[in-house]
Parts: C-alpha cells; structure tokens; sequence
C-alpha cells in the first residue's frame, strides 16, 4: 500500500484544522488545501515512504502499478479543505463549455463531509430568475446570496456538484474534496475580502456568468452511501467490509483509526490519511474504523 507526499496550499480563507485534527506538520499560515492524490502540469505528488519513494503518481498509474484503467493521466484529483472562512462563490465549466469556448477544462467535484461546526453552512445551485444579467446586478448589489440554495450537511454527508453549478462552501468545514483532474474556477464573488496589501482576488465574473447552467432549480442532495461523478466513484466503507479485488482502489481514513489488512500485511491508518492500495496486496479488508473509498467507474 502506498502514501504519497501531500502538497500544501495557503489561502485567505483556510485554516489549522489539518493539524489539529490529522496530526500533520503544516508549512506557516492559512493552509486552505492539501493536494493528496494529483497529476496536473506543475503539481505532481510522489511516493513518502518505502522502496519506491520519490517516484511520481502518473508514471506509477500508467505502468498499472496502481491497478485499474492505467490510460493516460492519473484519473481524478483529491484533496483536503479546510474552510475557517467561507470559500469564494464559484462555479466550474462542464465540457460543453469548454469545448465552445476553448477556455479551461471541465470539472465536476464532490464533497465527503469529515467535519463541520456547529450551524456551518454551503450555498450550491440558484432559484428560478436568475441568469447571466441578474447575476452580475447581484454582484453589484451584494445580494447575490439570496439568490442560492442553502444546506447545512452532516459530517459523513457526500454531495455532487456538477459542472455549471454556482457554489460556495462556507466557513467551519474540513471536507474531503474529489473531482475531475482540473483546476479550472471561475470566481463570481469573493464577499469583499482583501489581503494585508488591501488587494482583493482576480474575479471571473464574464467567464462564471456564461458557464452557469441557471436551469438546476435545485440544491444537490446529500447521500451517505454513494456518489458518482465522469472520473470517480466515492463511498463510505464499514468495519468488516472488504474492497473490489480488482481496479484502482484508494482508501482515506475517516475520524476512528483504521487497520487494513491485505496479503501483504497490515496498514495503520489514522484521521486523514490515504493510501493507494497496490495489486499486490491482493484483497484487502477493513477490520477497524470506517473510511472513504475512491475507485473508477466500471
């Protein structure tokens, strides 16, 4: 079974969480997001420990080191949030969009809920009347979150949000995030915040107008069991339960310890970890504690 070197991301709205409640050593500052599982120009993370340490996770994929489709670039992109103040509203294109517009790459994501606070809250999809006009007058006015739909999820609660839904998640949350291999965001409003320089974020306020897809007159409803996205399949896991034998199977450790045993022995994994297991570890079964698991659709 493998781990892999986390990468670590500052942002004006992250927080200490990932210490606090992973154990983690964290760089200095505001860490908004840990890149566990990535292969995208520029960001690539590579094996932490063991015989094969230092060695990248697109060469290991497309060598079937990791089982599964082994087709070109590592199929999915995951990372931890941690939300101490709300995130930005946002939206993300789907493939139409790009396809027309030549710009980014689509990107639908999911959220595995790991910890919320207490009335911690998310604003995902829009009413009826809003479109590209009245969304940017609501920019303006600020009254744009009157027009979103509010939830307020339940730590082990998982939501898809499709490409093309206006979304923000809120402050309060150390989420497990999941989505297509993108870093495609369209920034529609940022809630006035600035740096110590007093410079605000570069918005996207054209781009985001014309991607959202105003017909989902709906919040995206949680599940606790399953979600499945173009690239992904995310499920909660029980004790006793063992994995599919075959394909690519990553696993990340929910709040109680977790012991996995496989043919090649045992894994310890503690709140937040992930580990990709191998081939040759065979079946693996969870004998303690509950977890995340990530796989392809079949």
């Amino acid at each position: 079974m493998l781990r892999f070197e986390p990468q670590y991301h500052l942002k004006p709205w992250g927080g200490r969480r990932m210490a606090q409640h992973f154990s983690r050593t964290l760089p200095e500052g505001q860490v908004g997001e840990s890149w566990e599982l990535v292969e995208l120009p520029g960001h690539e993370n590579v094996v932490a420990e063991g015989p094969k340490k230092g060695e990248k996770l697109g060469d290991l994929w497309r060598s079937g080191a990791l089982g599964g489709s082994a087709n070109g670039p590592f199929p999915f992109f995951l990372k931890w949030l941690d939300t101490h103040e709300r995130m930005s509203v946002q939206v993300h294109p789907d493939e139409e969009f790009c396809q027309n517009t030549r710009l980014g790459s689509p990107k639908t994501e999911a959220w595995y809920i790991a910890h919320a606070e207490h009335k911690s809250k998310f604003l995902a999809g829009n009413y009826p009347g809003l479109d590209a006009t009245t969304l940017k007058q609501a920019v303006e006015r600020g009254s744009l979150e009157k027009w979103m739909y509010e939830a307020a999820p339940r730590p082990g609660d998982m939501y898809l949000i499709q490409a093309g839904t206006i979304h923000a998640m809120g402050a309060g949350f150390l989420a497990l995030e999941v989505q297509e291999p993108s870093e495609t965001t369209f920034r529609v409003h940022d809630w006035n915040r600035v740096n110590e320089a007093g410079e605000s974020r570069e918005l996207h306020l054209d781009e985001a107008a014309a991607c959202i897809r105003y017909n989902r007159f709906d919040l995206p409803q949680p599940e606790r069991a399953k979600v499945t996205g173009p690239c992904f399949v995310m499920e909660t896991v029980q004790m006793g339960v063992a994995f599919p034998k075959d394909g690519l199977r990553v696993v990340i450790a929910d709040k109680k310890p977790v012991k996995l045993i496989g043919d090649s022995g045992e894994e310890h994994l503690k709140f937040g970890d992930v580990v990709v297991i191998e081939p040759s570890d065979g079946i693996v079964a969870l004998a303690s504690g509950s977890c995340v698991l990530l796989t392809e659709p079949k």
